[in-house]
């Protein structure tokens, strides 16, 4: 980055404690982007432990807060595929387990025909399969095929990868001339980043978010990957919340979060992201909420 950076915040993980390390987050001054120094890009094994949130899938969790965002994943899904042209469409998520955003897919527009999932766990193979998805145990980075896609779908992903830039320009490659990419991230120009900031802020989810993003930094990388937002969105991000109360009220003793009992099973979880979605979703018109979500088309 041109500009010097600036220290933004430090932080550990709260969530899982997989190691007492504390980690440092620089802001490039000139485009707002937020990133982690010296990313833990080589210990991936270490810092998503076996009881990892996202490795049992959506079909397994019985909680409330997880059906109400299925049905808000499902709306925005039928509104992009409904201005995806073709009878037959294909799609493709990045990080999305045993691929239960896919079956979301197919439930809401029946032009689906064809969907492929992009992951790192080959113990979410055999869920992906079968439900009638094709499994590709890779990193993104390293994915690669000789059809293009209708519809990418990257959900919390794009700030897990030590460098995005390299993401986005892939992904781009693999759109048809009218398909989408379609990203979900953190959005930092928000009230739950600027209160808890120094406080193990849950958008961080640390160390595993390696650059985070305003809305406008994120288009501007885009632009430079060949990529052109077509459009954008605030939405609730209520788990980011929750994780920034849950490890605020650890350091205080108040709750015991431990690697055997990380935050997502904590008993507070649950009703702390029931609390804040509402939140979230009552400020939504008169301020940017802690999640966006952003899509993009191959520039002309």
């Amino acid at each position: 980055m041109a500009d010097r950076p600036e220290l933004f915040a430090t932080a550990q993980d709260k969530e899982y404690f997989t190691s007492d390390q504390e980690y440092r987050y620089a802001r490039c001054p000139s485009c707002a982007t937020v990133y982690l120094d010296s990313p833990p890009a080589d210990r991936l094994d270490e810092i998503y432990p076996a009881n990892y949130y996202s490795y049992g899938g959506i079909e397994e969790s019985t909680a409330v807060t997880e059906r109400i965002k299925e049905r808000i994943d499902g709306r925005m899904l039928r509104k992009i595929l409904d201005g995806v042209p073709g009878r037959r469409l294909r799609v493709l998520d990045v990080g999305g387990g045993s691929g239960w955003l896919l079956t979301t897919a197919r439930r809401v527009c029946d032009r689906v025909a064809e969907t492929h999932e992009v992951d790192l766990q080959q113990a979410a193979a055999a869920a992906a399969e079968r439900a009638g998805h094709v499994y590709h145990c890779t990193p993104v980075e390293e994915f690669t095929s000789g059809q293009r896609f209708d519809l990418i779908m990257m959900m919390s992903i794009i700030e897990h990868v030590p460098d995005p830039g390299r993401v986005l320009r892939r992904m781009g490659e693999l759109l048809t001339d009218d398909g989408v990419l379609v990203l979900k991230t953190p959005n930092t120009d928000t009230l739950d980043c600027r209160l808890f900031r120094r406080r193990n802020w849950g958008g961080y989810h640390c160390p595993r978010h390696f650059v985070l993003f305003t809305r406008d930094g994120l288009a501007r990388l885009g632009a430079r990957c060949g990529l052109r937002m077509t459009a954008s969105h605030y939405t609730q991000g209520a788990p980011q919340w929750a994780l920034s109360v849950m490890a605020w009220m650890h350091d205080r003793r108040w709750i015991r979060l431990t690697p055997q009992q990380p935050a997502y099973q904590h008993w507070t979880y649950e009703p702390l992201t029931a609390l804040f979605a509402a939140f979230d979703f009552a400020r939504a018109p008169l301020m940017p909420t802690a999640q966006m979500v952003v899509s993009f088309k191959r520039a002309p």
